[in-house]
């Protein structure tokens, strides 16, 4: 018996979407041609799917598994580890999302409900926790990982506006760094994986992760026994009043077609979906008043199939990875208008113009010519496709492989300026790592305190029980500099930086080591970071704050530090090119990060907090201010923007600052406005009353 688990937020005929659609039809498919598939559907609460009509609907052959997503401060205490509450999460919701669906797969799989394989949709990046966990060897070991190509928010950016924050920039990046991590990526099409390999910026080794499968997009028997129309009929556009879908184009095009071609009396149809009422307004006000009543919009009903059989079907959208809709429409009969710049209808594709639709090149000036064309010669060939045979029928589990790293040598290093009040939780953190092979090598950068001169004169002499070597620098050279100074004294393979006042968990360095020791493409493991004020604290897991990460994110990472905290552990041969940036009195660590994502380099990610930060008076995070961190960000900036290798980059999260700011700045603006208003009104109010006092 093979176990599926498919990840999504749609399933017909329970929600509306054609990703929902697809999968149906992949379900039915595969029951269809194996009965020993088994298939589970994991799904979030907010959709309000009924488990027992999922169980009903399939034949007792899915079960319907629910994710709670968190929405508050309270971290999860579970599988011996902590993880951060959803509130944490600054970069984006969807990383908060991510981590609830891994955690309830870890649930099941500790129930015995484990499988070979979990298919996640490529929107929302909610495979991203998940495959963090598999490759940092946590969990999921003998499961294959896999994310189907509908369309994500990013590609979105490139066809409609979206709104500029750090949010929509975490979308961006969260989705491109799922696609890249992912062991299996399906896609409907050549030209779609194509898409958004350039995109994306993969290169040929992504491309070799990829499966052109073409999914059933019909099912059942609604073929049309008769193909086009004979007498005037309508124009219809049946996809959603979204952007990329192109409804003015629509709008425009149908209105140009009836004024130029009076003969024709039929009326332009809109039969689908609108989310948003204000573009649907915007919509509306392009119609012409002299076509207001040929104009229709309805919503999606059971008219709209015979509606569709007897009409030119038009689908100008932009982008498509697998339109549905489509093949719907040639499957019942209807005249196909397509956007042949769409590379769901291009080459590769069933679509050929002339045969079996009619394509326009994406104007309006061309969709009206496809439209008349279509009214004039309505007669087509039938649209001839093929669905493959679902993948996870052949798909192997992958064996599980940890190999032993004890003997591998890890160098953690420690620089300290005045702060070796500190220094023996820090050092006890790394002692009691679960690792064995660890040196220590603790820079001190010319402390000016006599504490710290007779700390480091008993550390010295009494040891830590472990390999440590102390470097004293006879002139204090700066964070930067003291940590290159270690580094370059480093014998281990692999290079932990760690500040004096901070701790990481006993098991960060054997989980890092390991998941580097397997995993050859990746150079960096980031921790996920708690924030703590007393020894107290840390030993009671009460935190006051988080600092949550991404990883290798080159387009956010260029307006805020979503790369990594100071602490990550990085492998040796990173710092035969690279150094940390001995000018910079602050950020040096993200402008090593910047380097090296703009270089190419991989990242992983913890989901659960390993990396300890203690927030004091003081510390460096709190002498920044706004304008000495875009002084230092246009520094680092530089090295980067000219040199980067990084294909598909996406300079919009540059501009998200100011757009954050100017939003800040009108909001205080409003409240500015409001309280004038009321002291006026007061005022107003005092002088009138004053008055009638003053007059009785």
């Amino acid at each position: 018996m093979r176990r599926i688990c498919l990840v999504t937020d749609e399933l017909f005929p329970m929600t509306t979407g054609g990703i929902g659609r697809i999968l149906h039809n992949l379900i039915l498919q595969s029951q269809s041609l194996d009965s020993e598939i088994e298939f589970h559907i994991l799904v979030p609460t907010y959709t309000g799917i009924d488990a027992s009509k999922v169980t009903a609907y399939f034949g007792g052959r899915v079960s319907l598994h629910l994710v709670v997503m968190r929405q508050d401060w309270a971290p999860s205490f579970e599988f011996n580890t902590a993880y951060p509450p959803a509130k944490a999460y600054t970069d984006t919701v969807m990383h908060a999302q991510s981590l609830d669906i891994m955690l309830t797969l870890k649930r099941m799989y500790a129930n015995g409900t484990q499988f070979d394989v979990i298919e996640f949709p490529d929107y929302r990046g909610w495979a991203f926790c998940t495959l963090q966990e598999k490759l940092l060897g946590r969990d999921f070991g003998s499961t294959v990982l896999a994310i189907r190509l509908h369309t994500t928010d990013g590609i979105l950016q490139q066809f409609e506006a979206r709104p500029l924050t750090f949010e929509q920039a975490g979308y961006l990046e969260i989705e491109r760094k799922a696609l890249a991590d992912a062991e299996l990526v399906i896609a409907s099409l050549p030209t779609v994986a194509r898409f958004n390999a350039n995109y994306y910026g993969f290169g040929d080794n992504w491309l070799q992760k990829v499966k052109i499968e073409f999914p059933p997009v019909v099912w059942g028997d609604n073929i049309a026994k008769t193909r086009g129309h004979e007498t005037a009929c309508d124009l219809m556009f049946p996809t959603k009043i979204q952007m990329f879908k192109r409804p003015e184009v629509f709008v425009r095009a149908a209105a140009h077609f009836m004024h130029t071609c009076p003969e024709f009396q039929g009326r332009a149809v809109l039969a689908c979906h609108a989310q948003d009422p204000a573009y649907l307004a915007r919509i509306r006000a392009i119609i012409p008043r002299d076509l207001e009543s040929r104009f229709l919009f309805s919503s999606p009903n059971p008219e709209r199939e015979m509606l569709m059989s007897h009409s030119i079907v038009v689908i100008p959208s932009a982008y498509e990875s697998t339109n549905l809709t489509a093949y719907e429409a040639a499957a019942m009969g209807g005249t196909l208008v397509l956007n042949g710049e769409c590379i769901a209808f291009g080459e590769e594709t069933p679509f050929i113009d002339g045969l079996n639709c009619y394509k326009s090149d994406g104007t309006v000036e061309g969709l009206v010519k496809a439209i008349e064309r279509a009214w004039r010669t309505p007669k087509l060939e039938p649209v001839k496709w093929a669905a493959t045979e679902p993948y996870w029928h052949h798909v192997c589990r992958p064996a599980r492989s940890t190999p032993p790293v004890s003997d591998v040598l890890a160098s953690v290093i420690i620089t300290n300026y005045n702060l070796a009040r500190y220094l023996p939780k820090t050092l006890a953190s790394v002692v009691a790592s679960t690792h064995s092979n660890i040196e220590i090598i603790l820079v001190d950068d010319a402390s000016t305190e006599g504490f710290d001169r007779l700390e480091l004169e008993r550390i010295e002499k009494e040891g830590v029980n472990r390999p440590l070597r102390l470097i004293r620098n006879p002139v204090n050279r700066g964070l930067s500099a003291a940590r290159n100074i270690g580094i370059r004294a480093a014998r281990g393979k692999y290079i932990l930086p760690l500040d004096a006042d901070d701790c990481i968990s006993p098991t960060f360095v054997e989980i890092a080591v390991r998941a580097l020791e397997t995993q050859l493409d990746y150079d960096v493991v980031v921790p996920s970071c708690a924030y703590f004020e007393s020894n107290a604290d840390l030993a009671e897991r009460n935190f006051r704050d988080y600092a949550l990460f991404l990883g290798d994110v080159p387009s956010l990472g260029m307006a805020a530090n979503r790369f990594s905290t100071a602490c990550s552990l990085m492998r040796r041969k990173l710092f035969d090119e690279y150094r940390y940036d001995e000018t910079l009195d602050s950020f040096e660590d993200w402008a090593l990060y910047l380097r090296l994502a703009h270089e190419g380099h991989r990242f992983l990610v913890t989901n659960d907090l390993h990396f300890f930060y203690r927030s004091r008076p003081g510390s460096m995070i709190h002498g920044m201010n706004r304008e000495r961190h875009y002084l230092l960000l246009s520094r680092f900036l530089a090295s980067v923007t000219h040199g980067s290798r990084v294909k598909g980059l996406s300079l919009f999260p540059l501009v998200v600052q100011a757009a954050e700011e100017s939003r800040v700045a009108a909001a205080n603006a409003a409240v500015a406005q409001r309280r004038s208003s009321l002291w006026f009104w007061l005022v107003g109010r005092w002088r009138r009353t004053t008055r009638g006092s003053s007059s009785d």
